[in-house]
């Protein structure tokens, strides 16, 4: 924490950034979950249907994340909940990359989407792994959590 019980300004944005995070895979997974059709025609217009169980499967996906950065949004001084969010957030880089080179059908949203998220997850994935190593460096490695670094 920086000055006094304040927690400092990286800290705050990665509670912001871990929030809009969560919200975001509720929507996206919630909807992928319950309407896979609806949300095929969103992300992938020239596509038959036959994708449907696959995109369904990633849906519960996008909620274990949801629900991963929700506690890192709550325990945002927490460095194992940033790392973990900041370990999703990197593995789903090279994913979205091999989605967009070997899918098809994808409509500009869909398009536009994974262009878009390798990049913004690989800079949220990085920042809050800094984040999570200068809670560290001022606590001193896994001090407030049981003597154990994450």
């Amino acid at each position: 924490m920086e000055n006094g019980n304040r927690p400092g300004i990286g800290v705050r944005v990665a509670k912001l950034i871990c929030m809009g995070l969560a919200l975001f895979d509720i929507l996206l997974g919630g909807l992928t979950v319950l309407k896979p059709r609806w949300m095929m025609r969103i992300l992938t217009p020239g596509e038959e249907p036959a994708g449907e169980a696959l995109l369904r499967r990633s849906g519960t996906t996008w909620l274990f994340f949801a629900l991963v950065q929700a506690w890192a949004a709550m325990d945002n001084e927490n460095p194992t909940a940033l790392r973990a969010v900041s370990v999703l957030r990197l593995q789903d880089v090279p994913t979205d990359l091999v989605w967009l080179r070997s899918g098809s059908g994808f409509g500009w949203f869909g398009k536009f989407s994974l262009i878009l998220a390798p990049t913004f997850n690989f800079a949220v994935g990085c920042f809050l792994a800094q984040v999570a190593r200068r809670i560290e460096k001022k606590e001193g490695a896994g001090e407030q959590y049981g003597g154990m670094a994450p």
